[in-house]
């Protein structure tokens, strides 16, 4: 048995470019859907930055694909932090019912599974698919997934005096401040608080207009927020650990390598310049900027990854998600790992990467730090008859570091052709 992990396509996103909705893009996903069942670890719609009915829209495509090449085999869906309305609204809905018809939330279970808009649209939009949809975890061939938002409450608390302000104010609101082994519950709840806002702010009647709005007046604090938002910087170089984490695989399957300087500058110039025409277009603020304020992202694209592995590892550890597998993939940070380990090395982790082109261009280090950290069109194989996941990079051949077969792949960097 075979699956393919894909996630965080985000579709419709204002910030930044959902590839996956480009034919060509799709093209090159499409021979690696020769599977038993595809999983997709949450992010698959960006309601924090798109109205529900263009984020709908926006993954139209795909879901034609997937319903062509799934004829008889099996979708499972995970919601992630993006698109984490779809469990809200399924426990509101539970909630409604309960009060409605004085029954148990055990029995009226099957009842909102039947009427749940969202598993209605999946059996419609593929259908001849099997359809599941589970959360917070799913289990194939002994391989836990999930989509790993939870990650996001203990990177606040390592990271900078900001962050830690926040953490502590969220879990206060969230628990009563008591300190205790987090729950699933705990986590949702502060998943739940620093997700309303932009969803709101996302599904208001003039859509874009409100989101520029809000965009200009989080300016304000941008620069104190972005502080707190990232892990704390100085594990960038303190630590080998570290190091040997950032962009190993990529480094050791000896396919990518440093450019010449002429052509990195040219390569930054040239993403700086799309960038501006993209903002132009749109409206949106660069590289996803709202995203990477304290209200949506607290681990960027470009930020080395073993904080963040540090960040989940405490998740897996407090719900105990280690206890029948020692092999985990999740999503969520945007960075594709395949098959680390932490400093005790009892479990491994793989990371499903993106589908988004988000770069960060505030410097030349961070342009570089996202070619090689988080260059979007990855996904995870889990083949039961092999030992490991492995992390397929599908998009390889386009990242500007490459250095493969000759031709110029800037324009393909941003286009995907």
């Amino acid at each position: 048995m075979r699956a393919l992990v894909i996630s965080d396509t985000h579709f419709g996103a204002w910030t930044g470019e959902d590839i996956l909705r480009e034919p060509d893009t799709l093209a090159l996903l499409e021979p690696h859907l020769e599977v038993d069942e595809v999983i997709f670890l949450g992010d698959m719609f960006d309601f924090l930055f798109a109205p529900l009915q263009a984020a709908f829209s926006a993954a139209g495509p795909l879901l034609d694909l997937l319903r062509d090449k799934l004829q008889g085999k099996r979708f499972v869906f995970l919601a992630g932090n993006h698109d984490h309305f779809l469990v809200r609204r399924e426990g509101d809905e539970l909630f409604e019912l309960e009060l409605a018809t004085g029954e148990s939330s055990e029995a009226l279970r099957g009842e909102v599974r039947r009427i749940d808009f969202f598993r209605r649209f999946l059996q419609r939009r593929l259908a001849g698919v099997e359809v599941d949809i589970r959360y917070p975890t799913y289990t194939f061939a002994g391989v836990l997934c999930t989509h790993g938002h939870y990650l996001d409450f203990h990177a606040r608390r390592s990271g900078a005096a900001p962050g830690r302000l926040l953490a502590r104010a969220l879990w206060s609101i969230a628990v009563g401040g008591h300190e205790h082994m987090p729950t699933t519950a705990d986590y949702e709840a502060t998943i739940t608080m620093l997700t309303g806002l932009l969803f709101l702010v996302a599904q208001l009647p003039n859509g874009t207009q409100a989101q520029q709005r809000t965009f200009k007046a989080f300016q304000a604090l941008s620069r104190a927020v972005r502080v707190g938002a990232a892990p704390v910087r100085t594990a960038e170089h303190a630590s080998n650990f570290v190091a040997s984490l950032v962009g190993a695989q990529t480094r050791a399957a000896g396919r990518i390598r440093s450019i010449t300087s002429e052509a990195e500058v040219a390569d930054y110039q040239g993403a700086m310049v799309q960038e501006r025409q993209r903002r132009e277009e749109t409206g949106a603020p660069a590289g996803g900027e709202v995203a990477n304020l304290a209200f949506a992202r607290v681990v960027r694209a470009s930020d080395p990854s073993g904080p963040a592995i540090d960040a989940f590892e405490t998740v897996v550890r407090n719900l105990g998600w280690a206890r029948d597998t020692d092999k985990i993939v999740f999503a969520h940070t945007h960075q594709p790992l395949d098959g680390v380990t932490t400093r005790d090395g009892n479990v491994r982790y793989w990371n499903t990467g993106s589908w988004i082109y988000e770069p960060a261009l505030s410097s030349h280090e961070a342009y570089v730090g996202y070619l090689t950290n988080a260059w979007p069109g990855t996904a995870v194989l889990i083949d039961s008859d092999e030992a490991n996941p492995r992390l397929l990079k599908i998009r390889e051949h386009l990242n500007p570091l490459y250095r493969g077969a000759a031709g110029d792949h800037r324009e393909g960097a941003r286009t995907g052709s």
